[in-house]
């Protein structure tokens, strides 16, 4: 009797090990799929980037409208090209800070680093002082790192939402998706990727108060917070029909646990009140309660408000032909998201994609940027893949999926090769 306890003491020694290799494993083998498709999509995009980056030539900092933090080597290399655009800006605010105005001498807007929020640059500095290694490196693998992140909570919040087969069909759409080369560029969208995957992953598993933190750290990634009021307000009203629908047909004794009226409410402020915290920010930094909007401003196509999208203007310069082509664009929108299909996805993606569609078009004027934009309405994917029923209906869906993600590769190479490695008027078309 004397051997018991340390026989059982030692079996709970093989035990704890093994259960933790065994989690390990799962959960690798898990998430090993999406998981490699990124990579390999990275790899992807990579060799679009090297084979395309010798073709820049241009002096960069010589660009109306290009602001230019260091001089960039030409011809232009991989690091040179992950650090451009708007990672110039970041790498501004990690060498010199925000600056105190955002008006010159004789009062007018200026562009200025008060347009980019402050998260993604204090991650950066924070890697480069833990490593010593400089932003050219640091900035384009801490966006590589999260996009990973980002990929596999994508993947998590779609298989739960839908299933396994789609949530990786529409993973590998993602990751092939004509902007994604700034998913490992000195850009925010892992980041805002990240964050807007979790809080909806959250708010699908109900965990409200959870939902706090990522869309109070996406108030100073992205303006996009105010953007996640209506998905919540209509996660509310469907859990409130779910719960009566539930308490009509359970027994008194079994009655569902009631909705959290309270945390829902708390949450929809916080996504409202989190689309104010770097305007807030900037208004202490310059002493100007409007010193975002007025830097903001200084970029083409800005608009204050979201009733006068910059689009708007441009329809109308065309007649009735501009109208007719936006109802168009409308009317297929509706068919696209409108069926009992797309509804199906649940309040939180359906909800998501349409909020987050609506925005951009209001929000955004048209430019190569509105493909990155695009980037974060991920779950569009699913409207190529409805649910699969047979053997057959699956297989069909694979090539469909396969067919899409060619034709994107095509387009990102584009999109590579003719905006983010910008070779001049007379190859390169505009501003990532």
């Amino acid at each position: 009797m004397s051997r018991g306890p340390a026989t059982v003491s030692g079996a709970i020694t093989e035990l704890g090990p093994a259960t933790a290799r065994d989690r390990l494993t799962t959960s690798a083998r898990h998430y090993g799929a999406p998981l490699a498709v990124y990579l390999l999509s990275r790899v992807v995009t990579t060799v679009f980037i090297l084979v395309a980056a010798p073709g820049r030539v241009v002096r960069m900092e010589d660009l109306l409208g290009y602001h230019s933090a260091v001089p960039a080597r030409l011809p232009a290399d991989y690091g040179s090209v992950v650090t451009s655009w708007d990672g110039q800006w970041y790498w501004d605010i990690v060498l010199h800070g925000y600056p105190s105005t955002v008006v010159d001498s004789g009062g007018h807007a200026v562009q200025s680093s008060l347009a980019f929020f402050p998260l993604y640059p204090a991650l950066v500095k924070a890697g480069m002082a833990v490593t010593g290694l400089g932003f050219e490196v640091v900035a384009p693998t801490l966006s590589l790192l999260l996009g990973g992140a980002a990929v596999l909570v994508v993947f998590r919040l779609l298989e739960v939402v839908v299933d396994r087969g789609r949530a990786l069909a529409c993973t590998a759409l993602l990751c092939c998706f004509p902007a994604t080369a700034v998913l490992q560029s000195a850009y925010t969208e892992s980041l805002g990727l990240l964050l807007v995957a979790t809080t909806l992953l959250l708010l699908v598993r109900r965990r409200y108060l959870w939902c706090l933190v990522p869309v109070v750290l996406l108030g100073l990634t992205r303006n996009i917070t105010v953007v996640l009021a209506p998905v919540v307000v209509l996660h509310w009203l469907v859990a409130v029909r779910q719960h009566r629908r539930a308490l009509g047909d359970s027994p008194a004794a079994t009655a569902p646990r009631p909705v959290q009226h309270g945390r829902l409410a708390l949450l929809v402020a916080v996504c409202v009140a989190a689309t104010a915290e770097w305007p807030l920010v900037a208004g202490v930094l310059t002493g100007d309660p409007r010193a975002y909007f007025t830097t903001l401003a200084a970029w083409p196509g800005f608009t204050e408000s979201p009733l006068d999208p910059p689009w708007l203007g441009a329809a109308g310069g065309l007649g009735v032909g501009g109208w007719l082509g936006v109802a168009v664009l409308v009317l297929a929108f509706a068919a696209l998201l409108g069926g009992r299909t797309q509804r199906a996805w649940g309040p939180e993606l359906w909800g998501w994609t349409v909020a987050y569609c609506t925005y951009i078009v209001l929000a955004s004027g048209v430019s190569s940027s509105l493909v990155r934009y695009l980037m974060l309405a991920f779950p569009f994917g699913l409207v190529l893949m409805p649910p699969a029923v047979t053997p057959a209906d699956r297989r069909a869906r694979t090539w469909v999926v396969a067919v899409f993600c060619a034709l994107e590769l095509v387009a990102q190479y584009v999109w590579v090769s003719q905006f983010l490695v910008f070779s001049g008027p007379e190859g390169g078309f505009g501003f990532p």
